[in-house]
């Protein structure tokens, strides 16, 4: 198969290598060889996501750079792709990372946080004080801005109602008809949710895990994705019926008039924090600079845009959903605050152990 199976520490390998190539042929965006505060402005780069994720990112960056005098650069992709690039970059040169400034999702906090990544965001900085106190990060070393909720995205024309249950990703009535995402990517595949549910734990995926495999010995998975467009076009064909998901992932979908819908399981939805770090390693002027950009992007009506715009969840006071968001259930604040949460730095400790377990007995059988 392709990079998806590899192992961890392999996919690690290969993305340094792939990176090394990368940096040595074009240098290294967020390095402080290309910015400074002497011979000229300032340069940071900044990492945001594709699509629609990206219009507040550029836009706001783009003020800033006329208003400051600093050249914004920007970096467009997924965590699965960049985070990789990112690691790759400091082991190459500690002072030389890839970017500045970047937005990840919880597991890759918890990734950076091992790995000793990120730098913690100035006190001047106010602008995150508002975010959720459940969200906030003590040492301050990035700031959640955004919620994510995962529950199940289903196609319409296979189900007269809803689904209701994570466990119906398991329902032989839909056998062929599942798909997830494969290892190391836990925190999208549903598996330690599974697990949870199950009486496991971040720390002892193995009742999730014997689930899976059981399911997929069984014929119940139709394959892994390879994109969210390929996730929307297999749901869309009926290849696939029903899938571990998240909300700002279908809302555009749902809003386009796809047959698709996404529903909260009964068991609770599994929140997915997301937001910026500040990369260790840049020089003082871009950690000056990207830090004042943060506080820039997280104004309640930046968020509020960055929500709307995405179908997610503001984790920032003040920032207001639009009225045909704001009335959905799964967009209130409680389903928030009564959703699953995972334990990230826990599941990052056991993101090897989990996916040689993963790889073996079920990806071996899909």
């Amino acid at each position: 198969m392709n990079s998806s199976s590899l192992t961890r520490r392999g996919f690690f390998g290969a993305s340094a290598l792939a990176g090394l190539a990368g940096l040595a042929a074009c240098g290294s965006p967020g390095g402080s060889s290309t910015g400074g505060s002497s011979g000229g402005s300032t340069k940071i780069t900044m990492f945001h996501w594709a699509g629609a994720q990206a219009t507040v990112p550029e836009k706001v960056g783009d003020a800033f750079a006329k208003a400051n005098g600093v050249e914004v650069a920007y970096i467009e992709g997924t965590n699965a792709d960049t985070f990789p690039k990112l690691v790759s970059s400091v082991q190459i040169n500690k002072n030389s990372p890839l970017l500045n400034l970047g937005f990840f999702n919880g597991q890759s906090f918890a990734q950076g946080n091992a790995s000793d990544l990120w730098s913690p965001i100035p006190a001047s900085v106010t602008a995150i004080d508002a975010v959720n106190s459940k969200y906030q990060i003590a040492d301050r070393r990035g700031a959640f801005m955004v919620m994510d909720a995962m529950g199940l995205i289903y196609s319409k024309k296979a189900f007269k109602t809803p689904p209701t249950s994570w466990m119906d990703l398991f329902d032989s009535a839909y056998k062929g008809k599942v798909t997830t995402w494969d290892a190391p990517a836990f925190s999208v595949n549903a598996l330690p949710v599974v697990a949870k549910l199950n009486g496991g734990s971040e720390s002892d995926l193995t009742p999730g895990i014997e689930i899976f495999s059981k399911a997929a010995k069984a014929g119940q998975f139709h394959g892994f994705i390879a994109s969210i467009d390929a996730l929307r076009q297999q749901l869309n064909s009926g290849e696939v019926v029903i899938a571990p998901g998240f909300q700002g992932v279908a809302q555009p979908w749902i809003d386009a008039g796809d047959d698709i819908g996404f529903v909260a399981p009964s068991e609770g939805l599994m929140a997915f924090p997301e937001g910026f770090q500040l990369v260790k390693g840049s020089s003082e002027a871009q950690l000056e600079q990207s830090a004042a950009l943060l506080g820039e992007l997280f104004t309640p009506e930046n968020v509020a845009e960055y929500c709307n715009l995405n179908g997610l969840i503001p984790l920032v006071e003040g920032a207001q959903l639009k009225d045909e968001l704001a009335d959905k259930e799964t967009f209130q604040l409680s389903a928030v605050e009564s959703a699953i949460q995972i334990d990230w730095a826990t599941l990052v400790e056991n993101i090897e152990s989990a996916t040689t377990a993963w790889n073996k007995d079920v990806k071996a059988n899909i």
